[in-house]
């Protein structure tokens, strides 16, 4: 009788240890992923975003950012700021926006780094509400620098003023 008892308390042990392991897998494994598949379109924060849900993917970036394996800060750092800014969280975009650029960038980074920089710049100029400093941003950038794709959603950004982020640069507003 004695053995049975320490038989179910040991098997007891072993299912509480397993599914509590399964539940905390479920709701954190992502942190134990490589950036680069916590990163990729089949998973998690990008998965959120389709769903629409920019809050909660902005939230498990961030949770990754201070919790995951992190390679690459500035990308998580600037995708963040993309999903607080396509749910109109201007204040929080701003915040991990800022984070993704330097003036080190623009004047030691060669033509990647300063593009970056006026394009990181110019889109926190949109989440200030700051179209003087965006439409400065996006001259500089015509005259200074080769045009790419980044200046094209400046331009749209400006072009677009008076929409919120997400639709500013989608496609049904050209």
């Amino acid at each position: 009788m004695a053995n049975e008892t320490i038989v179910r308390m040991k098997i007891s042990v072993i299912i509480f240890l397993v599914t509590s392991s399964l539940f905390a897998q479920k709701a954190d494994g992502y942190l134990l992923f490589e950036q680069r598949n916590f990163d990729s379109d089949t998973c998690c924060w990008r998965k959120l975003q389709r769903e629409g849900k920019y809050n909660e993917a902005a939230d498990m970036i961030i949770d990754f950012i201070e919790n995951g394996n992190v390679s690459n800060r500035q990308s998580l750092n600037w995708h963040a700021a993309q999903m607080y800014a396509f749910s109109d969280d201007y204040k929080s975009a701003l915040t991990y926006s800022r984070k993704t650029y330097n003036v080190f960038q623009k004047w030691f980074g060669g033509n990647d780094g300063k593009t970056w920089y006026y394009f990181a710049k110019g889109t926190s100029a949109f989440f200030e509400r700051n179209k003087e400093k965006l439409r400065k941003i996006v001259q500089k950038w015509s005259k200074r620098l080769i045009p790419d794709k980044n200046l094209k959603e400046l331009e749209l950004l400006l072009a677009n003023w008076e929409f919120n982020y997400k639709r500013a640069t989608s496609a049904n507003t050209r």
